[in-house]
């Protein structure tokens, strides 16, 4: 690995720019002071705990963390995959769209500290050695486990660790972690303010940042809660169709408890259908305003449930995408694929996105089960909290997210807590209950409670009623444009003296963002044209002109561009060749299907794709082709 440029105090001897950088949020460099003086000016070796909302930047936090506090190697831990595979994607220096380039943090590809994702055995020693930022699983430190790094490092390999989603931190395996490593410098992050379990998350807490805050400052979404009230719900109790009860009655004849009845709601097609409704009144809504690719991320109460919801929401003709734990891996990143390239319109999910997915266009948050605790809840509301940038969002309605439940599913109490304990708290409350698994129903309590569930039937259309989070700018915003919307409406009715459905018809279509395309089939072949005109006569031969290159030459094939997955370039043999083939694959890969099968809205995906490419090639070969710089010399 001579050919591995390292340098081991690559976080004390880089000159990141942090303290003026507006690429940079608040936040994110206030905890970064908070812990340079935690560690470096009070020389503490206590635990650093950071608690910062979903959407505010904690990867980002992670990436510039170290720097000029951590004197060696950086251990990032993570709880599961799916937030591993996120950091990972992030953080990785070969992303053209990585964090440190796209937040303007470092300018240049070779100023980027080297980063590695641990594989247990497939992870050689030496690639360890030349690692400056390890990112692994948790569950690649189980002790019992020959591959653990505990088992295979020796203790003073890291001088730092950032434990990810610290509301896990009282596992076992995290103990023994920070036990056996030797590191001084501990952060804990969390963008959930609940611990999963009744202990009290060791160390000091330097920087907690209210999600209140987040929303009022345009970093995540703002939040509405709509309860949909039944006019009428009737229950069967013991499969006894011949007697039927109102709620009221279920409880004063103590013949079962909320429990039993919050249950049977969750499972009771005619209460999720209403749901289902009222969650596509909404996406319909945002669309009124915006052309964007909003979704429905909806939560069930176990695999067969989920299927359910799946099949109410594809009767409607929303097309949906099931996530849970059994799929097979191929299965599970095509699905995470659809969503991202807008596949899909509404996901349904068992327990796995509850924590470390994130994608901006989930707005409105479905609920279909009966959640018991506060974390699992605040996880999964988290999903909707990604903020869609200004740049792209065309009304107040793009970063309102909102949550939709039934009334007897009882989740007021948990809207109602999770308000005011991340607007008001100051200190890290602890659950009172422990937290058990979500893979299934997740219905906490004794072994001998009544898990059986009664037929449940509405009558009547119901009624809705909706909570703000808090009133942002947005929420006011959004406010003015539905009666903007309302008053235009009720003028167009008098006017043209038509029914309110046609004349919010006529508003629609004169108000609709969407381009009218005539002749579709001639726009999918311009569209085509474009991409493949866009790199073939426009990129390629501006980078051959400003680099000085020879386009027939080859003298850019051991550029760091041609490596791993793309090292099969090389035999193009010419730099022209081997650029547009770059290009061309990349884009295949962040598209995920071969040109051939490319969709309207791929060859859109496409066009936004192709600048932080270009940046990127451009950044490699301007490190490449300089000159006098020893570590140019070095092949990655």
């Amino acid at each position: 690995m001579a050919d591995i440029y390292f340098d081991e105090k690559h976080f004390l001897t880089s000159d990141p720019n942090l303290t003026e950088n507006e690429d940079l949020r608040e936040p994110q460099i206030e905890a970064y002071y908070k812990a340079f003086n935690h560690f470096i000016k009070y020389n503490k070796t206590s635990h650093a705990i950071i608690v910062l909302p979903t959407g505010v930047g904690k990867t980002g936090l992670m990436g510039i963390l170290p720097y000029h506090i951590s004197e060696g190697r950086v251990l990032i831990i993570t709880p599961g995959t799916t937030i591993r595979d996120s950091v990972v994607d992030s953080l990785n220096p070969k992303n053209p769209e990585n964090f440190w380039l796209k937040r303007k943090v470092f300018n240049q590809v070779d100023e980027l500290p080297t980063l590695i994702e641990y594989e247990g055995d497939k992870t050689p020693n030496e690639i360890l050695e030349n690692a400056n930022i390890v990112v692994l699983n948790i569950h690649k430190l189980q002790e019992r486990l020959e591959s653990s790094l505990i088992n295979r490092l020796n203790a003073d390999f890291f001088d730092m660790i950032l434990i990810d989603e610290a509301h896990h931190s009282t596992a076992d395996t995290w103990v023994e972690a920070t036990n056996y490593f030797l590191a001084e410098k501990v952060v804990k992050l969390t963008g959930t303010p609940f611990r999963s379990d009744g202990k009290p998350i060791v160390g000091d807490e330097i920087f907690r940042y209210k999600l209140s805050a987040a929303m009022a400052n345009g970093y995540v979404k703002s939040l509405e809660d709509l309860v949909h009230i039944p006019e009428e719900l009737h229950l069967t109790v013991d499969n006894d169709s011949s007697e039927v009860y109102t709620v009221e009655e279920i409880y004063e004849m103590g013949i079962k408890d909320e429990n039993w009845v919050s249950r049977s709601v969750a499972y009771s097609k005619e209460c999720s259908q209403k749901v289902v409704n009222r969650s596509i009144e909404q996406l319909e809504e945002k669309a009124k305003y915006s052309d964007l690719p909003h979704k429905i991320i909806a939560v069930a109460c176990s695999i067969e449930h989920a299927e359910q919801i799946k099949a109410l929401y594809e009767q409607m003709e929303y097309t949906a995408t099931i996530i849970h734990s059994k799929l097979k891996e191929e299965e599970l990143q095509m699905a995470y694929k659809n969503i991202e390239n807008d596949r899909t319109q509404v996901v349904v999910n068992v327990a796995m996105l509850g924590e470390g997915y994130d994608h901006k266009y989930l707005s409105v948050a479905a609920l279909f089960r009966p959640f018991r605790s506060r974390l699992p809840y605040a996880q999964f509301v988290g999903r909707i909290l990604r903020r869609i940038p200004d740049s792209e969002a065309q009304s107040a309605q793009d970063n309102v997210g909102v949550i939709v439940s039934h009334e007897h599913l009882y989740l007021r109490d948990l809207w109602n807590y999770y308000k005011k304990e991340i607007q008001e708290s100051n200190t890290i409350r602890l659950l009172d209950e422990l937290e058990k698994s979500e893979i299934d129903l997740g219905f906490e309590g004794e072994s001998n409670r009544d898990y059986s569930i009664g037929k449940a039937t509405e009558k009547g259309e119901g009624e809705t009623i909706i909570d703000s989070y808090i009133t942002t700018e947005l929420i006011e915003k959004q406010r003015e444009e539905k009666a903007k919307r309302k008053q235009a409406i009720i003028e167009l009715q008098n006017l043209l003296e038509i029914k309110k459905e046609e004349a919010v018809k006529i508003y629609d279509q004169n108000q609709s963002k969407k381009s009218k395309i005539k002749r579709p089939d001639q726009y999918f072949k311009d569209q085509k044209n474009k991409i493949d005109n866009l790199i073939r006569y426009e990129i390629v031969p501006e980078i051959i002109s400003d680099f000085k290159l020879d386009a027939s030459d080859n003298d850019i094939k051991n550029s760091k561009l041609f490596e791993g997955e793309f090292s099969w370039i090389k035999k193009i043999n010419s730099n022209a060749g081997m650029l547009a083939t770059y290009f061309n694959n990349a884009l295949k890969m962040k598209i995920d299907k071969k040109r051939k099968d490319w969709k309207l809205a791929d060859y859109e995906h496409a066009f936004e794709k192709v600048k932080p490419i270009r940046e990127y090639v451009e950044n490699v070969l301007k490190n490449y082709l300089s000159p006098g710089d020893e570590k140019n010399e070095k092949r990655y």
